[in-house]
């Protein structure tokens, strides 16, 4: 039996057009959430890195990191239909040969992935889980910080932004106490964009703190 739901479930269809589209692309651009070992690389001949994404939202960070460093890969990881299908749209308008996309729970998919064979594990903006009831929902947590950082390379990264102090804080606390990560940075990639989930907690008051950790060599 799986852990705690670490997500929540959001229902929202497609339109006619984008089902579509969806139905035609899915098969070429995506991977299955289980199955065998896959070695990412393989999969993305003209490049010499490959990050993870979970939790693409709309697509937009995706989209727009996948168009402007054509020699990463990036595996882009949601539950939620309506983003994978933008990203799947993206990847047919703009030929993102170095983007692959994966529509269920990221926690199961990072299974199918051998040990030490990402260059970056991207959380931003996990579900905040706020309450005190709720926290060991949150996706990084001391139980499943390790499976987290199996498929990080040594000196590779685990990146996290969020809005929500409580869980930035924790953390911080977590990776530091953890013999997983040898270093902690408060830094924001320039890469990362403004996405409109970001824009919305910003303008309700609330500014993002991003950790920058560096997988153990």
């Amino acid at each position: 039996m799986r852990g705690a739901r670490t997500f929540k479930p959001r229902r929202r269809g497609l339109g006619s057009a984008r089902q579509r589209t969806f139905d035609a692309l899915k098969p070429v651009w995506s991977f299955d959430e289980e199955g065998d070992v896959l070695e990412p690389l393989v999969y993305f001949e003209e490049c010499n890195r490959v990050c993870v994404e979970i939790g693409s939202g709309n697509g937009s960070l995706a989209s727009s990191f996948a168009r402007s460093h054509r020699t990463t890969g990036l595996i882009s990881v949601d539950v939620h239909r309506p983003g994978i299908a933008r990203l799947l749209d993206d990847i047919g308008e703009f030929e993102l040969m170095n983007l692959r996309v994966v529509e269920g729970d990221a926690l199961v998919f990072l299974e199918r992935l051998p040990t030490a064979s990402i260059d970056e594990l991207w959380v931003f903006f996990p579900d905040p889980w706020p309450k005190n009831s709720q926290a060991h929902r949150r996706l990084i947590s001391a139980d499943r910080l390790p499976a987290l950082a199996r498929s990080i390379r040594p000196g590779g990264y685990l990146r996290m932004a969020t809005d929500v102090d409580s869980y930035a804080e924790q953390t911080r606390r977590l990776v530091e106490g953890s013999d997983l990560f040898d270093e902690v940075v408060a830094e924001r990639p320039e890469w990362r964009i403004e996405t409109a989930f970001e824009a919305r907690g910003r303008m309700a008051g609330r500014s993002a703190t991003d950790l920058r950790c560096r997988r153990r060599h």
